[in-house]
């Protein structure tokens, strides 16, 4: 499910919907005139509710890897926004030189939303959708690196599987990567329909026939290959090692995972850093969507919550 369209909104885009809003501003607790910063803007979802938070003497300042989106937000926050905002593009391990190009030096709230958004992965022609007969792309900035297609049909057969089993945890590793490298062979691996179907066939193979798939058999390559496509992991590792300097004292931050390597480095990065004593945890455990939210949006099922506190 997606948010309705606004009226400053260019026409036609598809808007992500944010995840766990209420929560996101329980743990955040921004005030009047404080100074926030939205490190994954997308279509504006979260940094609309953040705006109305900080009101007329607040600042917004949001970062994000998709050109496209932040043009969507740009024209959200112009109509919908309670504060200044400013808006740039850029990736996690950018975000230090970015954030000196601003208005602000340190913030009272930062987040971070590491899902992929609704508006990429509706959007048939950005090549993230199982389904899709687009070109295998899934770059977050189509401008950037290599694609998904260019890695699918060159990288080789053990570099494929390395990236299938270390990034998607896909067991079935070695078998698709051979499959895939057969197939390339013959002819090149041109949308995420082909490369779906093609997974599909080598783990129904492979699984005993009273098994039932709790999730799409693609799920964990094609997961696998957006992170590797758009360095995911390692702009993640950047951003938490900033993170406590973008922080002033006090200051609260929170990042919202969808996967074990997500939240992994995010758990074991803060708990570090609280043993440092440079921030505090605020969720011992993560927070998770509501029954409702879970029934009403099922993208956010796997979402963890979880924030801190600089000291």
């Amino acid at each position: 499910m997606v948010e309705h369209e606004h009226n400053n909104a260019p026409v036609g885009p598809v808007l992500h919907r944010p995840a766990m809003v209420a929560e996101v501003l329980r743990v955040l607790a921004p005030a009047p005139g404080e100074v926030a910063l939205d490190l994954t803007v997308g279509t504006g979802g979260h940094s609309v509710a953040l705006a109305r938070a900080l009101g007329p003497d607040g600042l917004l300042v949001g970062i994000d890897a998709d050109p496209r989106a932040l043009e969507v937000a740009r024209c959200r926050l112009a109509g919908e926004a309670a504060c200044r905002f400013e808006l740039h593009a850029g990736r996690f391990g950018q975000v230090p030189a970015t954030v000196a190009r601003t208005g602000a030096s340190a913030f009272d709230c930062v987040l971070a939303d590491l899902g992929v958004g609704t508006h990429q992965l509706d959007d048939p022609a950005r090549g993230f959708a199982f389904e899709s007969d687009a070109r295998l792309d899934m770059r977050f900035d189509p401008s950037a690196g290599p694609s998904a297609w260019e890695v699918v049909n060159s990288l080789p057969e053990e570099g494929l599987a390395d990236v299938f089993y270390r990034l998607g945890e896909e067991r079935h590793s070695r078998a698709i990567a051979s499959a895939v490298c057969r197939r390339r062979r013959e002819r090149p691996i041109d949308t995420p329909a082909e490369l779906s179907d093609l997974v599909k066939g080598v783990v129904a193979r492979r699984t005993p026939r009273r098994h039932t798939w709790r999730i799409h058999p693609a799920t964990r390559v094609m997961m696998a290959l957006r992170i590797y496509v758009n360095r995911e992991m390692e702009e993640l590792d950047a951003l938490l090692d900033a993170l406590p300097g973008l922080l002033r004292s006090g200051g609260r931050a929170a990042v919202l995972t969808y996967h074990s390597l997500e939240a992994r480095r995010v758990k074991q990065a803060w708990r570090r850093q609280a043993q440092d004593g440079l921030l505090t945890l605020l969720t011992r455990s993560p927070l998770r969507p509501t029954e409702q939210e879970q029934a009403e949006n099922p993208r956010v099922r796997s979402a963890q919550l979880r924030a801190a506190r600089k000291l």
